[in-house]
């Protein structure tokens, strides 16, 4: 038996999950590309709510939801050191072995982030975010199907979309019209064309 929920459905959980206001994304489009998105890695739409946030219009795994991946494919991680100066663990898969990252305030610094507001209210969960997402793509990248981390996409410059200029058309310039010959050509057409009188035309 199939697990794809059909379009239809899907729309009107995106419905109900948008005028629930329950998570973080609100957009109705937003939330039902999410869901058809979940669907192809076989997770049930709504549970996408709970493993991704769109940010910036875009979506995005979270850090937990992230680990939880790693983990149940055969990923193991010890968390060394979580401090303020560094998050260091040791990142362990089959397909790898294991080996030990860590992510420092410095490198936060070098990258310019340690500015932003989420860097000075939540440093130690952003340094463990940058450390989790690093160790997981060089230890079993392909439990993140590619995905950023959402603690990572925070992080990103806001992307300014050019709208499309409109072309302008030499000939389908309007001239401003004159109301007043306006309506001299068309009460000379209704006299002429149809035998209108000034008492029909008024």
């Amino acid at each position: 038996m199939s697990n794809i929920v059909p379009i239809a459905e899907v729309r009107v959980m995106a419905k109900s999950a948008a005028q629930s206001k329950l998570f973080s994304a609100k957009a109705e489009e937003q939330i039902f590309v999410l869901m058809l998105l979940a669907q192809s890695e076989n997770i049930p739409p709504i549970k996408a709510m709970m493993a991704y946030d769109i940010i910036q219009g875009q979506p995005a795994l979270k850090a937990s939801e992230a680990l939880a991946r790693f983990m149940d494919c055969g990923g193991k991680i010890k968390w060394i050191k979580s401090d303020k100066e560094s998050a260091k663990a040791e990142f362990t898969h089959p397909s790898s072995g294991s080996f030990e990252y860590e992510y420092t305030f410095e490198d936060a610094q070098d990258a310019g982030l340690t500015s932003k507001d989420n860097w000075k209210k939540n440093l130690k969960a952003m340094l463990r975010a940058r450390c989790t997402s690093a160790g997981i793509r060089m230890s079993y990248p392909r439990c993140l199907n590619n995905m950023y981390l959402a603690e990572e996409v925070q992080d990103f410059e806001p992307v300014e979309i050019d709208e499309p200029k409109s072309e302008i058309i030499e000939g389908d310039i309007i001239p401003e019209l004159d109301i007043k010959e306006l309506k001299r050509t068309l009460t000379r057409r209704l006299k002429v064309h149809y035998n209108y009188n000034d008492a029909m035309i008024k």
